[in-house]
């Protein structure tokens, strides 16, 4: 006979609204499929809806593996199958549990409707009992990061410039905050992706430590050391290739410089920052005029700040150029306008943040491209000026509308995308639009 966990199971997952279960009284404790009905009864009919066949005789462990076919199903408690019923497999996993057969009737009660195949309960404790030993792995590997992270001191022999102090103690502060967490409160927090799985996650927590361990002990370091210090085993120098430009920006996030400065070599890349309007910093100045560059380690020595009161953050390089090239557009109207080329970097986020915490800025405008990519972009953008600027903050729509709330912005933009795209070139306008846009 059934448990009262399995019927459970299957009342929970498989009956509709007004069903119930009956167990078929011609069913024996010794029976190795039981059949289970499913009634439908109103206050005028009574009528059988359909039928579980479950079956019963096997041995109910919980095995170390599992058939991989079977995993290729990705069943869940809601999901349904069409097998063939003669089929080896379908055989095999209905007569161990793992499966269970649905049959639905016609309105008569007698008539097949639909034949599926649902996850069995077996199956369903099984994957429950996978889940909680994963978790419990988790929680261990988590309990050791962290005391790893509390054996880590930073040594007195190096003399690190104060740009470089300044970047591991943002890199300590962020470790020792991680340390605070539970383990279900890690996709919570902002420097890590909510798209990052548990174990993308964990290797990522294992660089930020392998990262500090090894930039406290040596003036300089490359990429490859990074790995080899910390797993100290053949092939730990690939363990975070994979992920290697992620890891690298989400770092220089938290560490609010590049990486470079933390004595990181062999990069061989530099971060260019594309901007046009006024600017100022304590080693460089730059007027009204064409577009300038700067690049990340130039921002992370600065603190730059801007006599505009409009700040443009716009996705793509050519309304950069469109507007800086139109004749004293940006100098008329007080701008400053700075472009993230496709990809909002730690280096935009540092220079953006700068501005916005040294100048005295009235109005942020948001632009991006009118496709996923674009309102990625645009929420980025977003979630960095909010974090030093609680003003006025406006988005162009795509039909050159004005929107000041992004809850709105994203909400219209949503039903834009259903059926359409756009690039912030179709609808670019010219200097009367923009100025229309500020006022």
């Amino acid at each position: 006979m059934l448990e009262k966990d399995e019927l459970d199971y299957i009342a929970t997952f498989m009956l509709k609204t007004g069903e119930r279960l009956v167990l078929e009284a011609a069913n024996d404790d010794h029976a190795t499929i039981v059949d289970v009905k499913i009634i439908k009864q109103t206050e005028r009919t009574y009528r059988v809806a359909g039928i579980i066949n479950v079956a019963t005789g096997f041995v109910d462990d919980i095995p170390e593996t599992i058939d991989q076919e079977l995993m290729k199903l990705k069943l869940t408690p809601k999901k349904k199958v069409i097998m063939d019923d003669h089929h080896p497999n379908t055989i095999k996993w209905f007569d161990s549990g793992w499966m269970m057969k649905e049959i639905r009737f016609k309105k008569d009660g007698k008539t097949p409707d639909s034949i599926h195949y649902r996850m069995g309960y077996r199956l369903y404790n099984y994957l429950n009992e996978q889940s909680r030993q994963k978790e419990e792995e988790l929680e261990q590997e988590f309990t050791r990061w962290k005391a790893e992270v509390n054996m880590v001191k930073e040594p007195k022999t190096i003399d690190f410039s104060p740009q470089r102090k300044r970047g591991f103690s943002n890199c300590q502060n962020n470790l020792y905050e991680l340390c605070l967490l539970e383990l279900s409160e890690l996709k919570t927090m902002p420097y890590i992706p909510n798209t990052w799985s548990m174990n993308k996650i964990f290797k990522y927590l294992d660089f930020l430590l392998a990262f500090l361990q090894i930039g406290l002990e040596k003036k300089e370091f490359d990429w490859k050391e990074i790995g080899a210090s910390y797993y100290k085993e053949i092939g730990g120098s690939k363990e975070f290739d994979p992920y290697k430009d992620e890891f690298i920006e989400q770092l220089e996030t938290i560490a609010q410089c590049p990486a470079a400065i933390l004595g990181m070599t062999s990069l061989g890349k530099i971060t260019p920052v594309y901007f046009s309007g006024p600017l100022s910093g304590q080693f460089s100045t730059f007027q009204y005029g064409p577009v300038h560059a700067l690049t990340d380690l130039a921002i992370s020595e600065e603190k730059y700040k801007t006599s505009a009161a409009v700040f443009w953050l716009v996705e793509n390089r050519a309304i950069l150029t469109r507007i800086a090239a139109e004749t004293n557009f940006l100098k008329e109207t007080n701008s400053l306008i700075l472009c993230v080329d496709g990809h909002l970097r730690s280096a935009h986020k540092q220079f953006i943040g700068q501005v916005l915490a040294n100048s005295s800025i009235e109005q942020v405008i948001i632009w991006s491209d009118y496709d996923s990519a674009g309102l990625q972009i645009a929420r980025e953008i977003y979630e960095t000026v909010s974090e030093h600027y609680e003003s006025t903050i406006k988005w162009i729509n795509h039909d050159q509308t004005v929107i000041t709330n992004w809850t709105e912005y994203q909400k219209d933009l949503d039903h834009f995308l259903k059926n359409n795209r756009m690039e912030q070139e179709q609808v670019l306008g010219g200097a009367v639009d923009w100025k229309r846009w500020i006022q």
